[in-house]
C-alpha cells in the first residue's frame, strides 16, 4: 500500500522514516532543527520543504525526485541503488552529501543554493551524474573555489573545480561522454586529449572571469596523449580547440591527475590536450647563413648533410635537435618545447634524404619574444633550414609551427648555434590559422638595428654581393655567445684552438662542431677552406673588430 502524506511537521530530534513515497502537494512540509525524514521510495513535491531538519534519501532500489523545480533545504542521499531527477529540476538550499550513491541528473537541473560552498562527501563513487543534457548550477558563484563533482557515467568521475573573479553568476556544468571534434557535435576525437569533456555555462553573457581546474584518470587518456604537456583546451565556436601555449605544462597529481586555466571571460565546452593542439602561428621565415652562403648561386651549401666524396647521404646534422643551455644560456628552453625528453625535437633521418633547394642546411633555434619587451621569450622550438632560406618544421617541408597563446602581435627571433641571433624590429601578427611570411635576407631593415651600440658597429646582418645578394646572419660565432671576435675576451679564436686542442695542424673530419665556422664537416685552423680564415674574413680581416649581435 502507498502512503502520500501532505503534511508533516518534524521538531527536536524526530526521526521519521516513510519507507514508500514522500509526496507533498501544496502544503507545509517541514523538517525542524535535528530531525531526520528518511525516505526509501520517491520523492514528489509541487512546494519548497521547509525548516533545517535532514531529508534522508535511503532507499534499496533507485529512487525518483520530482521537485517541481522547488528546494529541499537538506539533503543526503544513502543509497547505492543511486537516485534520479524525474519530470522536473530542483534545488538544494542548505546542504547536500553524498553518502552512498549517484544522483543522477538525465535532462534536469540540480541547483546549489549560494550558501552552499562545497557538497559533502564526494568521491570516484559517489557524484553527480550527467548523461543528459541536465547540469549541476551553482547558484551566485563568486571567488571561493566550487568543486563540481560531476561524471558522464559510474565509471566516469571527472570533478570540474571553479572559482569567479568576476560578477558572482549562475554557473552549469555537465560531462559529455568523449570529446567531440566541434566540442558539442562531431566524431570523438581519439588521440591527444583526455576522452572526456565539460560544458560550462553562465547565466549572465559575458561577467565572469572564471578559473578551472579539471581532473581525469589514466584510464581517461587517449592514445598519445602527453600529460607531460597538457592543458585546459576550449572549443571555439566555428573554429577549433583553443589551447594556449603558456597552459600547456605537466599535469598535477599522480592519478587522477589535473590541469587548471584562468581568466576565462566566455564559458563553454572544456578538455584537457596536450601539446598537439596547441595555438600554433603558421610561420614561413628565410634566412642565410653567412658560412656556407654562396652569392652565386643565391643558396647554402649542404655538406653538413652530403658530403659529395663519400658517394652517398652522409649526414653529420644529429636528428635529435642540438639547442640546450648545456650549450649556452642563449638557447635556454622555454614554453613547450622546453628540451626535455617528453617533448625533444627530432627528426626521422629519411628527412636529410632529400636534396635539392629542399635540402636540409641544419638546425635553427625559434622564439616568440613578449611584443612589449622583446628580451624576455615566451616560446622556443628547434627547426630545420633549407638550402634555399627557408625554415621549416620537422617533417623538413612544411610550415613552422610556433606556439602561441593568442592570436596577436610578435616579436620572433632566429638563432643558429655558430651565427649571431637576428629578431624582427618590430611585432607581426601571428595567428592560429593565418600564413605568415617573413624574409631577413632581403632588406638590412628586416632585423632589429640596436641604435644604442657604439657609431660604427656593425649591422644587424652581414651584407654579402654577388649575383644574389643577400643579407646573412653573421658567421663565426665559435663559443656561442653575443658576438664575433678574435681578440678580447671570449674570443672566438681561441675558443677555435681549443676545439682543436691547441694544435694548428689538427684536422677534425668529419665532426658536427661548433667551430666549423663555414659549415663544410671540417674543423681546420690551416690547409684547403680553414676555419680560422674564414673567422678572419667574417672580422674583415683585422683581428680587433668585433661582431655584435643585435638585441
Amino acid at each position: 500500500m502507498r502512503r502520500f502524506l501532505s503534511l508533516i511537521i518534524c521538531t527536536g530530534l524526530a526521526a521519521v522514516p516513510c519507507r514508500s513515497q514522500l509526496k507533498i502537494d501544496n502544503a507545509v512540509f517541514y523538517i525542524g532543527a535535528g530531525a531526520t525524514v528518511t525516505v526509501q521510495g520517491n520523492v514528489t513535491s509541487n512546494v519548497d520543504i521547509q525548516g533545517p531538519g535532514l531529508l534522508l534519501l535511503k532507499g534499496s532500489s533507485l529512487q525518483n525526485i520530482d521537485m517541481g523545480g522547488f528546494t529541499i533545504p537538506n539533503l543526503e542521499l544513502d543509497n547505492a541503488a543511486h537516485a534520479t531527477l524525474l519530470n522536473t529540476n530542483a534545488r538544494i538550499g542548505t546542504a547536500f552529501t553524498l553518502t552512498n550513491g549517484r544522483f543522477r541528473l538525465g535532462n534536469q537541473t540540480l541547483r546549489i543554493a549560494p550558501g552552499i560552498n562545497s557538497i559533502g562527501g564526494i568521491s570516484s563513487t559517489r557524484f553527480i551524474e550527467t548523461s543528459g543534457s541536465g547540469a549541476l548550477t551553482k547558484e551566485g558563484l563568486a571567488a571561493t573555489a566550487f568543486i563540481f563533482p560531476v561524471g558522464y557515467s559510474g565509471t566516469e568521475f571527472n570533478p570540474l573545480t571553479i572559482s569567479n573573479a568576476g560578477v558572482a553568476d549562475d554557473i552549469a556544468v555537465r560531462c559529455l561522454q568523449h570529446v567531440l571534434e566541434n566540442g558539442l557535435s562531431g566524431i570523438p576525437v581519439v588521440s591527444d586529449f583526455a576522452n572526456n569533456s565539460w560544458v560550462v555555462t553562465e547565466a549572465i553573457a559575458g561577467s565572469s572571469d572564471l578559473t578551472l581546474t579539471g581532473e581525469w584518470a589514466v584510464g581517461d587518456e587517449l592514445p598519445g596523449f602527453n600529460r607531460l604537456k597538457s592543458g585546459i583546451a576550449r572549443f571555439n565556436t566555428g573554429t577549433d580547440w583553443d589551447l594556449p601555449a603558456s597552459n600547456v605544462i605537466a599535469a598535477s597529481g599522480s592519478g587522477p591527475y589535473s590541469r587548471n586555466r584562468n581568466s576565462i571571460i566566455t564559458p563553454g565546452v572544456f578538455a584537457p590536450a596536450d601539446l598537439e593542439k596547441v595555438n600554433s602561428a603558421k610561420m614561413s621565415i628565410k634566412i642565410f647563413l653567412q658560412g656556407n652562403y654562396n652569392a652565386t648561386t643565391g643558396r647554402m651549401s649542404d655538406l653538413l648533410r652530403d658530403d659529395p666524396g663519400t658517394g652517398g647521404v652522409d649526414p653529420m646534422i644529429p636528428t635529435v635537435q642540438p639547442y640546450n643551455a648545456a650549450m649556452n644560456t642563449r638557447f635556454t628552453r622555454v614554453g613547450i618545447y622546453d628540451g626535455s625528453v617528453s617533448v625533444n625535437e627530432s627528426v626521422n633521418a629519411t628527412v636529410f634524404d632529400v636534396t635539392g633547394d629542399n635540402a636540409i642546411v641544419d638546425w635553427v633555434y625559434v622564439s616568440t619574444l613578449d611584443p612589449v619587451s622583446p628580451a624576455v621569450k615566451l616560446q622556443t622550438r628547434a627547426a630545420l633550414l633549407q638550402r634555399d632560406g627557408d625554415i621549416v618544421d620537422l617533417d623538413g617541408v612544411s610550415r613552422l609551427s610556433m606556439p602561441i597563446d593568442n592570436d596577436g602581435n610578435y616579436h620572433f627571433l632566429v638563432s643558429h648555434r655558430n651565427h649571431l641571433s637576428v629578431r624582427t624590429p618590430g611585432v607581426q601578427p601571428l595567428g592560429d590559422n593565418v600564413n605568415f611570411d617573413y624574409n631577413f635576407s632581403d632588406l638590412q631593415t628586416k632585423a632589429f638595428q640596436n641604435i644604442a651600440l657604439p657609431p660604427g658597429s656593425n649591422a644587424a646582418m652581414a651584407s654579402v654581393a654577388g649575383t644574389f645578394p643577400a643579407f646573412v646572419l653573421w658567421g663565426g660565432n665559435i663559443n656561442a655567445n653575443n658576438n664575433v671576435r678574435y681578440t678580447g675576451p671570449g674570443p672566438d679564436h681561441l675558443a677555435l684552438l681549443t676545439i682543436l686542442g691547441g694544435n694548428t695542424t689538427t684536422v677534425l673530419n668529419p665532426v658536427y662542431s661548433l667551430g666549423d665556422v663555414n659549415l663544410n664537416r671540417f674543423v681546420r685552423y690551416t690547409g684547403p677552406t680553414p676555419d680560422h680564415l674564414a673567422l678572419l674574413n667574417i672580422l674583415g680581416g683585422n683581428t680587433t673588430n668585433v661582431r655584435v649581435e643585435h638585441q
